[in-house]
């Protein structure tokens, strides 16, 4: 017997290689839709999330600098935006770019979703405003975050300044019905 017969051969063939490579490019290709949902629908929790903390962070501003503090909300074809500011309603837009305001008012925080973001925010009230006394908001409103896919979020907001989400589809249901 010579040396060369006794050793084992260790290792793949290109073959093998190649078989293997397959198999895993047709496990990730059929995986890859899903992960676009998971993707998307992130996208919609985690902009309402943003949404319903920048409500509470108005309401505790309103309260601590004892001033009303108003949430303005626009859009348009290309773009939506909100802008918690000082000052009256209406006096800071957000859907130019940069938040403007008339003098007198300060824009405290803008957040914009332009064309190519994967949400879009809007409000059936233009503008709220939080009491500096004990946090009440006037006028109550609904807001909706809706992603690419037309799945919708709504966080809805009583006379008390509370917020609660719910949606208005039975796609997402780890959600209250609206």
């Amino acid at each position: 017997m010579n040396k060369a017969s006794k050793s084992r051969q260790r290792g793949l063939t290109l073959v093998e290689s190649l078989v293997s490579l397959g198999v895993c490019v047709t496990a990730l290709g059929s995986a890859v839709p899903g992960l676009d949902h998971l993707r998307a629908r992130q996208h919609l929790v985690g902009a309402t999330a943003q949404l319903q903390t920048e409500l509470a962070y108005a309401r505790s501003l309103a309260v601590a600098r004892n001033q009303t503090v108003h949430v303005g909300f626009e859009s348009s074809g290309a773009a939506t935006c909100y802008v918690i500011h000082s000052g009256k309603p209406g006096d800071c837009t957000c859907i130019a770019g940069p938040a403007v305001c008339q003098p007198g008012a300060e824009a405290l925080r803008t957040v914009k979703h332009d064309s190519a973001a994967a949400v879009s925010v809007r409000s059936n009230s233009r503008s709220i405003g939080f009491s500096p006394h004990n946090g009440t908001v006037t006028p109550t409103a609904t807001m909706a975050t809706t992603n690419r896919r037309g799945e919708e979020l709504r966080l809805v907001i009583n006379i008390m300044g509370r917020v609660r989400s719910c949606t208005p589809s039975a796609g997402l249901p780890e959600y209250a019905r609206c």
